[in-house]
């Protein structure tokens, strides 16, 4: 008698493996669908502020903007993103929020224009792992233009 117990508790313990690498499964990838969602309304709610605010600043790499006359010039300005960079959706990420805090920055100077607009990258070892992150850089002149 105790052998058949023994046999039938063995049965119910051997499915047990499986049944947490289910749950294992399903809670991972339900986490990642979510934050998946979260990432897709940060970065339409960038977009749509870059947007906004790209009718108040003018974005131009070229140290003279064309067709435009610069007044004054108000400043350097730099801007790191907050979003550490470890995929392509990350990078989008990052990039919209370093210039949009750019465009905002030159805002609270009183410029309407970026000049010399540049983009450089930061990597960096995160600490603690193997992996190698990077954060998006946005540099430029805030200048004031006719």
């Amino acid at each position: 008698m105790s052998l058949a117990a023994a046999t039938q508790m063995s049965s119910f313990f051997g499915w047990m493996p499986i049944v947490a690498f289910v749950l294992a499964g399903l809670t991972i990838y339900r986490w990642n669908r979510r934050n998946k969602t979260a990432d897709h309304r940060r970065m339409d709610r960038m977009l749509s502020d870059l947007e906004a605010i790209k009718h108040q600043v003018l974005l131009v790499s070229t140290d003279q903007p064309p067709s435009k006359v610069v007044i004054r010039t108000l400043g350097y300005l730099e801007s790191v993103s907050t979003v550490e960079v470890a995929s392509d959706a990350d990078y989008r990420l990052a990039e919209c929020d370093a210039l949009l805090t750019l465009a905002r920055n030159a805002l609270a100077k009183g410029a309407n224009a970026i000049v010399g607009l540049r983009k450089t990258h930061a990597h960096y070892d995160q600490p603690g792992s193997q992996w190698r992150v990077s954060r998006v850089i946005y540099s430029g002149t805030a200048a004031v233009v006719t």
